[in-house]
């Protein structure tokens, strides 16, 4: 019998009989993996600490048959503090489940699991506003995942100055005004924060030069330097959120639903302030 052991992160946790749980973990080696927790429901198991959500640690595991068994394993990191507050608990849930979606058994991981941690680090002290935190990831993750679009110049006329820039979504690539004027047939509206239907989101999105600054960052900064950079215009954190949020829903071809879940739940918040 094979035994292993790997650091990683939960993304996800499926329930299993009356006790048992199954773990996706993300690993830098392996990509993710998932591992069957005996007990890891039950309080007195000793596989509970290892088994929860969003904890980073060290898995110890065996063969049998087709599946990973948990043997134990040594917490490192639970980011308790996410369960304090609801919108970092749904914004790690949505992080979580974007991650898994870019991810794949069996290949290396590292660069998104580093920057995973370091996000979920950053939402659980509250670092950074949760615009930047949510934008800077999406980009970095679909560049990681090699969907990086070209932000340096306009892609027809390579005009490296333009007041606004518009991003082609899904050609990844900018149009300066004067080049905008010229093309036909290509709306110019911004989609809305949340889809229900990927295929309702529009072709270019507007970026400002303080937004498409901070998507250029995010795309290039080294990643402990990810969040080193800010947005004081409170419309340009939006409309940078928005942004990096198009660009990856539109690729992926799909919505989320932590993500809705997520912006449901920021309204309700922001209208009972507004009370």
């Amino acid at each position: 019998m094979q035994h292993e052991s790997i650091d990683g992160v939960v993304l996800r946790v499926r329930d299993y009989a009356d006790h048992d749980r199954y773990l996706s973990v993300l690993t830098a080696e392996r990509g993710r993996i998932t591992i069957l927790s005996k007990g890891g429901r039950s309080l007195k198991s000793s596989q509970t600490a290892i088994s929860q959500m969003y904890t980073y640690g060290n898995f110890e595991y065996y063969r049998r048959g087709d599946f990973n068994i948990l043997k134990g394993g040594s917490p490192v990191q639970h980011f308790y503090a996410l369960s304090t507050d609801i919108d970092r608990l749904n914004l790690a849930a949505y992080l979580c489940e974007l991650t898994s979606e870019l991810t794949d058994e069996g290949e290396e991981a590292g660069d998104m699991l580093r920057l995973l941690l370091n996000s979920l680090y950053a939402i659980s002290r509250d670092l950074y506003p949760q615009e930047l935190i949510k934008g800077a990831f999406e980009m970095r993750a679909m560049s990681i995942s090699g969907y990086m679009p070209e932000l340096g110049a306009c892609s027809v006329c390579r005009a490296e100055q333009s007041d606004p820039f518009y991003l082609h979504v899904m050609n990844g690539a900018l149009l300066c005004s004067d080049c905008l004027k010229k093309q036909s047939g290509i709306g110019k509206r911004n989609p809305d924060t949340a889809y229900d239907d990927i295929r309702e989101c529009e072709t270019l999105v507007t970026l400002t030069p303080a937004v498409r600054a901070a998507m250029y960052y995010c795309l290039h900064a080294p990643l402990e330097r990810l969040f080193s950079f800010s947005l004081e215009d409170a419309k340009d954190r939006t409309d940078f959120a928005k942004a990096a949020q198009t660009y990856t829903l539109s690729h992926l071809g799909r919505g989320f639903d932590s993500l809705n879940f997520y912006h449901e739940m920021r309204a309700i918040k922001l209208a009972h302030k507004g009370t």
